[in-house]
């Protein structure tokens, strides 16, 4: 979009323009990333992409079943039998509570860890291919962009 364009539309023409812009961009970029990423989990380590996500939260910090199934919006016997074959991949552990037996605390075993690590470097390093190819002045642009976006669809509900 040029300088002079900015000019001749009113503000909520120019914000139509961008949310259409966003639709054109957003889905099939998103659409690419994860299917690339399913890619990987499968051909590379034989994971489905709910039980990466659960690795994923789990490192963010989510140590429980319920939490888990919450955050994913799924039910808890879902949840609970995602964990159960991440766990019996070697990828997560499961640790009682001395306290309060019936809560059971969740943690990434060094493998799951190293795990999300190898497929997180893997799917960047395809992002970087597909990127690699655009200029500093375009990079920029999208770094201002998100940032923009950032603040205005996460930060404003916090």
């Amino acid at each position: 979009m040029t300088d002079s364009l900015t000019f001749e539309l009113t503000s909520e023409e120019l914000l139509l323009r961008a949310i259409e812009k966003f639709w054109e961009a957003f889905p099939p970029v998103w659409n690419r990333i994860r299917g690339n990423l399913r890619l990987i989990l499968a051909e590379a380590f034989n994971i489905s992409i709910e039980e990466f996500h659960i690795l994923r939260n789990l490192r963010r910090g989510i140590c429980s079943v319920s939490q888990l199934a919450s955050v994913q919006q799924i039910s808890r016997p879902a949840a609970s039998q995602a964990v159960e074959a991440l766990v019996e991949k070697g990828l997560v552990s499961r640790h009682y509570d001395a306290e309060d037996r019936r809560h059971i605390r969740l943690a990434l075993t060094p493998a799951g860890d190293e795990l999300i690590n190898t497929i997180f470097q893997k799917n960047r390093r395809w992002m970087m291919e597909k990127m690699e190819s655009m200029s500093p002045e375009e990079m920029a642009a999208i770094l201002k962009a998100m940032e923009a976006l950032k603040e205005a669809f996460v930060e404003a509900d916090a």
